[in-house]
């Protein structure tokens, strides 16, 4: 079958597919309209407008009152120069450009702009995998830390943030670049753009996730490991996450509690460093306030609003390939002062464990999917609920925190802070020095949080490991 041109391929998409596309004019290198795909109804004198007046038309029918230009070849259907953010004012230089095209024998496609700034993402789904970014066009995916997740993972995430199922539901055959927006856009008004489609073969890739990453970063890397766990099946607290970037939204299960928790999201996961609390607060004054400790402009990517937890138990766990090298601990109520090292862990009744146990095990049957994690947990006496799941780049074994063979190790003392133990990272970092961390604090601490993320070797001397 002979490739399509790109207008045809475009037209073909919103006739034959079903799909919602950008409003689009393409011309011939012969000057000549192919396609008009402006959304109303016109009459027979309508046709009669010349190019100038429907350039004008597409630029007042988008959103963006502005659009782009692309031009292709029967020979070369990719790669020229996207010409971006013409508005009215630019009629000459659009005409002229157009021109140009045809001068070249390319073909000119100009499509409404769809601003991909808006509090949407693009990307592309493939098989069973999607990618995708914030705050960018489908190319996305040929840049580093985009969002990978499986197909259907992937979409019920975006139908849970957005609170839209994007209508990208087409065959596993077909490579599809899209973009998601919170505002309707595109000739069907729809709030799914597809852009591109290419047939393909119906390939199962294997899926990694992996974060920190761009979506992460946007939404907060507290609220993007909630996620993961609440479409897992786990149980996780209901939240509503207050986000600076787009509008609220909410996951998990009631936990029969009417008290609120209020949790910052940071950008990316800083252990220790932004509040926690057990009670309401302004949450606006909240994220002004939690900012100012941050080395950046932005460090707070949003606010969760949890419903709480009674807090029989409280604790962290480490989830590994091989149960062996699981860890758990925990402590009787809140578990706040233990994770900043000012409480030391309690044995758990047999039963307790015997749960966090059965959790971790069903935690492991994703580990092809989630890798090595770390969750905090909380026990109300029937459920054990995971507030909080991090991805873990290093693990260690028994007291070890982060393996390795520096020349020297420092010696930092718990009772000092978690403060003290970010200064002394900050002046190691990057040298052949470890921490030999000592006190009475637990690997699932922030303590260890922080080492683990630092990729510092270190571990632990305390009561408990010298004498395991």
């Amino acid at each position: 079958m002979k490739e399509l041109l790109k207008d045809d391929k475009l037209s073909f998409m919103y006739e034959n597919m079903g799909c919602n596309i950008a409003r689009f004019i393409s011309i011939s290198p012969d000057m000549e309209i192919r396609y008009l795909n402006v959304d109303r109804i016109y009459d027979t004198d309508n046709y009669n407008k010349n190019l100038r007046e429907w350039i004008l038309e597409l630029i007042h029918s988008a959103n963006s009152k502005a659009i782009n230009i692309r031009s292709f070849s029967k020979e070369v259907m990719k790669g020229h120069k996207l010409i971006y953010g013409k508005k009215e004012e630019d009629i000459e230089e659009i005409i002229n450009i157009v021109l140009e095209n045809c001068k070249m024998n390319r073909y000119s496609i100009i499509n409404e702009l769809i601003d991909v700034n808006d509090g949407g993402v693009s990307g592309v789904v493939i098989g069973n995998i999607i990618e995708f970014a914030p705050n960018d066009t489908p190319k996305c995916v040929e840049k580093p830390d985009v969002c990978l997740l499986e197909r259907n993972m992937g979409i019920s995430i975006l139908e849970t943030v957005y609170g839209i199922s994007p209508n990208i539901k087409l065959s596993y055959n077909l490579r599809l670049e899209f973009s998601l927006h919170p505002r309707k856009e595109g000739i069907r008004k729809n709030h799914t753009i597809i852009w591109e489609y290419e047939d393909f073969n119906n390939y199962n890739f294997d899926v990694k996730i992996k974060w920190p990453n761009r979506f992460s970063k946007f939404i907060g890397d507290k609220t993007f490991g909630l996620l993961i766990a609440d479409y897992l099946g786990f149980d996780v607290p209901f939240t509503t996450v207050i986000s600076r970037n787009i509008p609220p939204f909410s996951f998990g299960k009631e936990t029969g509690s009417k008290e609120k928790w209020i949790r910052t999201a940071p950008i990316v996961k800083e252990p220790g460093k932004y509040y926690t609390g057990d009670k309401w607060t302004d949450p606006f004054f909240l994220m002004k306030k939690e900012e100012q400790k941050g080395q950046e402009e932005i460090n707070i990517a949003s606010i969760l609003s949890q419903s709480s937890v009674e807090a029989i138990y409280s604790g962290g766990a480490i989830v590994a390939k091989e149960k062996k090298n699981d860890v758990i601990e925990g402590v009787r109520g809140k578990g706040d002062d233990f994770m900043v090292g000012l409480k030391g862990e309690n044995k758990l009744p047999a039963d307790l464990s015997y749960k966090v146990h059965g959790l971790l095990d069903l935690i492991r049957e994703y580990y092809s999917l989630i890798g090595d994690v770390s969750i905090e947990w909380v026990y109300d006496g029937d459920k054990v609920w995971i507030v909080q799941m991090n991805q873990l780049e290093h693990l260690g074994e028994g007291a070890v925190i982060v393996p390795g063979r520096p020349s020297v190790y420092k010696k930092v003392y718990v009772e000092e802070g978690l403060e003290t133990l970010r200064k002394v990272i900050n002046i190691i970092k990057d040298k052949d020095i470890g921490i030999e961390l000592v006190g009475n604090v637990g690997l699932c601490s922030h303590f260890g949080d922080l080492l683990r993320h630092a990729n510092i070797p270190s571990y632990i001397t305390s009561e408990k490991y010298e004498s395991d």
